[in-house]
């Protein structure tokens, strides 16, 4: 039986963001979620966005800025510490690295990124970057973490994506996220459809929330209003956690 998935990742805490991409998923009658991973950090609203991916995402797997948090390894996140609390805190670092499974008679490889690479790589990075992630037989790879959407066949290992971010979506500065339709836990093969999805979203009502947010302590607010409003990545060298 076909299924349609709804991949979504870096939510970032930008609420307005997710609450357009939970809608346009529900238009169109899907009802499985995934979630690659970073669902708080460096925006406003993380824990909205953390409850909203426990809610309603039935796969969580663990990113970047959700290891960092969840395991206090960065002294300048004491805000994102207070916002969420204890009970998420203690969630927050026990998701899984990776998600595999059949789809359509392929074998997809589903993480976030970072840390499982040990830095980001957009799909056109180098053939020797990207194929150890398809050993030792997988035929689809689908990871976040740069925030920029792409798709591309990698030589004869297989066919990779990224999903793009919802929250933080750099490139088009509008909410991104995939749909994967084909045969769930199915071995034989049979029709897989890929679809990168934007969604516009109230960036300004985003911007107001990072704003306020960054008179509370939230570190880095202007670069972050910079990211959300322009799509161009605003962060240099030296700042905490690049993506």
């Amino acid at each position: 039986m076909m299924t349609e998935i709804a991949l979504v990742a870096d939510l970032h805490g930008n609420w307005p963001a997710t609450q357009a991409v939970d809608q346009d998923i529900r238009s169109r009658g899907i009802k499985t979620i995934w979630c690659l991973g970073d669902i708080v950090g460096k925006g406003p609203s993380s824990p909205q966005t953390f409850d909203w991916a426990v809610k309603n995402c039935s796969v969580i797997l663990l990113g970047n800025w959700d290891e960092g948090i969840g395991r206090k390894q960065y002294p300048k996140d004491e805000f994102y510490y207070e916002q969420l609390g204890e009970e998420r805190m203690k969630l927050l670092p026990t998701f899984p690295l990776e998600y595999t499974c059949w789809i359509s008679g392929r074998k997809v490889r589903l993480f976030h990124g970072r840390p499982t690479m040990p830095e980001p790589y957009y799909v056109h990075a180098d053939y020797d970057d990207l194929a150890p992630y398809f050993v030792p037989d997988y035929d689809v790879v689908g990871y976040a973490d740069v925030h920029r959407q792409g798709m591309r066949v990698l030589g004869f290992k297989g066919l990779l994506f990224n999903t793009g971010s919802v929250g933080n979506g750099l490139g088009v500065a509008m909410a991104q996220y995939v749909i994967l339709r084909g045969e769930i836990d199915g071995r034989e093969k049979a029709p897989l459809d890929i679809s990168l999805i934007t969604v516009p979203y109230d960036r300004d009502q985003a911007v107001r929330d990072t704003i306020e947010a960054g008179k509370r302590g939230l570190v880095n607010a202007d670069l972050f209003c910079q990211e959300i409003q322009t799509g161009v990545y605003a962060r240099g060298k030296g700042v905490r956690s690049a993506m």
